[in-house]
């Protein structure tokens, strides 16, 4: 055989080459791929650039999300909180809301929870979901606002109703305690199914807590109510998503 005269070194190093993949094309491949996935990323920044630069509203906050991830060029807030500022100052409503929770954090801006909240209710206006919620929160939270009970359950209602699952929530606790609402156990048990249904794993756990305490009659009354605002409301459990621009849930 041909390895017969080959040196015992020689074979211990062919041997340890075979049991490591050193032979193997794995790695290659994925280097390929991941310079591809990079080359895409790239480009797909560089045209999102391009008609941000032209003005287009959607394009600016789009490139404010990609400076703020990082994706296809280096992590940059302070560039991603100015092509926010740029489509907000347009009316977008999604480039009002990532200002906002930019304004909220401190990230790429000066922490100001009064602009955050100014940004949140431009949006908010427009009917954007998250926004309502949280300019809700900075209601509830005395954040850049004084605390109002009463702004903080309309704007958590109008969320709940377009199908935002931490709004909805929200409004089952407060009918579950009757804080700012007259205490019902069936309308806390309708809104905490429909975050349920949205994964919101504290709704799941509230609607087993409040079981307990309901009758049958009530319960059935509670899912007969949730069904009918799915029936009303065919889009209201599919809310806006949230943006990617640095935010918390509270």
């Amino acid at each position: 055989m041909v390895t017969a005269n080959l040196e015992p070194l020689s074979l211990l190093v062919i041997s340890l080459a075979l049991v490591s993949g050193g032979c193997s094309r794995g790695p290659s491949t994925q280097t390929a791929l991941e310079a591809r996935a990079d080359a895409a990323a790239t480009a797909n920044f560089d045209q999102t650039k391009q008609k941000a630069e032209q003005g287009d509203a959607i394009a600016q906050n789009l490139l404010g999300q990609l400076y703020l991830q990082g994706q296809g060029t280096r992590q940059d807030p302070k560039a991603a909180a100015e092509w926010f500022e740029k489509s907000a100052e347009q009316g977008h409503g999604d480039g009002q809301f990532n200002l906002g929770t930019l304004f909220e954090a401190g990230q790429g801006v000066v922490l100001d929870y009064a602009r955050a909240a100014e940004w949140y209710r431009k949006a908010a206006e427009q009917g954007h979901t998250a926004a309502q919620y949280s300019l809700a929160a900075m209601y509830v939270y005395a954040r850049g606002v004084e605390r109002n009970d009463a702004e903080a359950l309309k704007w958590l209602g109008k969320a709940a109703q377009q199908g935002d699952a931490l709004a909805q929530y929200a409004m089952g606790e407060r009918h579950k305690t009757g804080t700012g609402v007259p205490r019902d156990l069936i309308e806390a048990f309708k809104w905490f199914t429909l975050a349920a249904a949205q994964k919101v794993v504290d709704a799941a756990t509230a609607l087993d807590e409040i079981k307990g305490r309901m009758t049958r009659d009530q319960i059935a009354e509670g899912r007969k109510r949730a069904e009918q605002f799915g029936q009303q409301h065919p889009s209201g459990n599919t809310a806006k998503s949230r943006s990617s621009a640095a935010r918390s849930d509270r």
